[in-house]
């Protein structure tokens, strides 16, 4: 990090958001990688029945907790709303399939002010070899329906590794309470003429622990964002 951006992460404070459901085997090391770059954590338990707001705690996160599971729409919601103070808001999954070293380069461009919202891109230098087949297909049809709804250019509208600027926590709806927020995230962006710009990350496979059916999944986030881009054209 040059001198310059040293100087702007001394004066912006930061802070990471990490929704969490069921995560104690990962969410310790999650913790500790990201506050290396970051001010603060904020742990968002959404209903967990296991160790997750404990570990979280003792890795000097603080969390806020779901009596029940309400979904990732919801948790971000919360999770939004605590954090309106901070200038460089970084949003992760608590899940480990993120690598909390590639912060610096997700909060750079926020740091630069060159963007407002930073998309981690799984997909900018194209799928990997070990992108299962199955993720290739759902995803080009999510990225292209958020797409053409929103009207701007992303490879990886799904990302859960994100930045955000100051000016933007404030622009989200957060109707949606399930993964379909990602891409209503993205809109809302567009609706706020917020700067959009995305940066490679990486992403490993083997720790995926969702118990969502991938189809039924995709074809659910496909409805929302369909529904969605209706809500918006209804209301301008």
């Amino acid at each position: 990090m040059d001198e310059r951006l040293l100087q702007n992460r001394i004066n912006m404070k930061s802070i990471v958001l990490i929704p969490a459901f069921n995560e104690e085997v990962a969410i310790g090391s999650i913790i500790d990688k990201s506050l290396k770059y970051v001010d603060d954590a904020l742990v968002i338990d959404d209903g967990s029945s296991d160790n997750t707001s404990k570990i979280a705690i003792s890795h000097g996160a603080n969390v806020i907790t779901n009596k029940t599971n309400q979904g990732k729409g919801v948790a971000l919601k919360k999770g939004f709303n605590a954090v309106r103070d901070y200038d460089v808001v970084v949003t992760i999954d608590g899940d480990g399939q993120h690598n909390p070293d590639e912060i610096p380069a997700i909060i750079k461009p926020i740091l630069d002010g060159t963007a407002d919202l930073v998309n981690g891109s799984r997909y900018l230098d194209g799928f990997e070899e070990n992108t299962p087949a199955y993720r290739r297909v759902g995803q080009r049809v999510l990225d292209i329906a958020t797409n053409i709804s929103c009207g701007i250019h992303v490879t990886d509208s799904q990302s859960g590794f994100r930045a955000f600027s100051k000016k933007a926590v404030g622009c989200f709806r957060f109707r949606d309470t399930g993964f379909g927020i990602e891409s209503e995230m993205l809109a809302d962006a567009a609706d706020n003429n917020l700067k959009i710009l995305e940066v490679p990350i990486t992403v490993r496979y083997d720790v995926d622990g969702s118990t969502k059916n991938p189809v039924s999944h995709g074809v659910g986030v496909l409805f929302k964002i369909i529904k969605d881009k209706f809500i918006r054209t209804f209301k301008k």
